[in-house]
C-alpha cells in the first residue's frame, strides 16, 4: 500500500516504531503536503488534521484514499462537517506517546467493521472501535487522572512522589501521572482536557491551575 503520513517528527517516529513498514511510505510535516502525493496515496494517517487543518483542502483531489485522521481532540462528525471530504474516514487516537501500542483505538461513522478488519489486518494491528466522542477512551482516561493528581498536589493532600508512587503500586501502570504528563506533554494534556470541557460543559475536565502553569512554562 501507499501509505502518506502527515506529522510532526514525534507522530512520524512512533508510526515508524508501530508499523515497521512493508508498505511504501511516505512522511510529510503538514507545511510540506504536496498534491502530488495526495494523489497516489492509497491510505493518508493525518496526526495534525485538527491543529492544523489548511492542508486537508487537498484531500479533496483523491476521494479514493481512505482517511484515517487523529480525531483525539474532535470527533469525526465534526471533521465531516467542517471539510466535507467524500472519502472513507476513521478516526484514530494519535495522542503523543499512545500511538505506538499493540492495540489501534478508532472510530468510524460510515466505515464497515469488515473494511476496517481488513485495513487493519494489512497494517498488521490489533484494534478496537470506540465510540466518536472527544478524548477517546484512553487519552481521556489517561488525562483525568493527571489533572486529580495536579489538584492533589495543588491542594496539599500528598506530596508529588506520594501521589506517583500510589499511583504505579495501586494500579499498576507503568508510570505515574506527573511522568505521563511530562512524556506527553503538558500542553497537550491541558489542550484535550479544554476540549472535552467545551464538548461536555462538564467542570470535571476543568484544567488544575497548576497544571496549566506548568503547560505554560514547557
Amino acid at each position: 500500500m501507499n501509505i502518506l503520513v502527515v506529522g510532526s517528527p514525534n507522530s512520524q517516529a512512533e508510526f515508524k516504531s508501530k508499523f515497521k513498514s512493508k508498505h511504501s511510505v511516505c512522511f510529510k510535516s503538514c507545511g510540506e503536503v504536496n498534491l502530488e502525493e495526495v494523489k497516489v496515496a492509497e491510505i493518508i494517517f493525518d496526526f495534525e488534521i485538527t491543529d492544523d487543518p489548511q492542508h486537508g483542502k487537498l484531500y479533496h483531489h483523491n476521494p479514493q484514499a481512505l482517511l484515517l485522521l487523529n480525531s483525539v481532540k474532535t470527533t469525526l462528525v465534526e471533521l465531516e462537517k467542517n471539510h466535507h471530504w467524500s472519502n472513507q474516514i476513521l478516526g484514530f487516537n494519535g495522542f503523543p506517546g499512545m500511538f505506538n501500542r499493540p492495540l489501534l483505538e478508532l472510530t468510524t461513522l460510515s466505515v464497515d467493521r469488515t473494511t476496517v478488519q481488513e485495513i487493519c489486518r494489512q497494517l498488521d494491528s490489533e484494534y478496537r472501535i470506540v465510540e466518536d466522542t472527544v478524548g477517546m477512551v484512553t487519552p481521556r482516561v489517561i488525562c483525568m487522572i493527571i489533572n486529580e493528581a495536579y489538584y492533589t498536589l495543588d491542594e496539599g493532600t500528598a506530596k508529588e512522589a506520594d501521589i506517583e508512587l500510589a499511583m504505579k503500586l495501586g494500579t499498576n501502570y507503568p508510570a505515574g501521572p506527573f511522568e505521563m504528563a511530562m512524556n506527553i506533554g503538558y500542553s497537550h494534556v491541558c489542550g484535550l482536557l479544554e476540549a472535552m470541557q467545551r464538548n461536555t460543559n462538564e467542570n470535571k475536565y476543568s484544567v488544575c491551575p497548576l497544571l496549566k502553569k506548568r503547560s505554560l512554562t514547557e
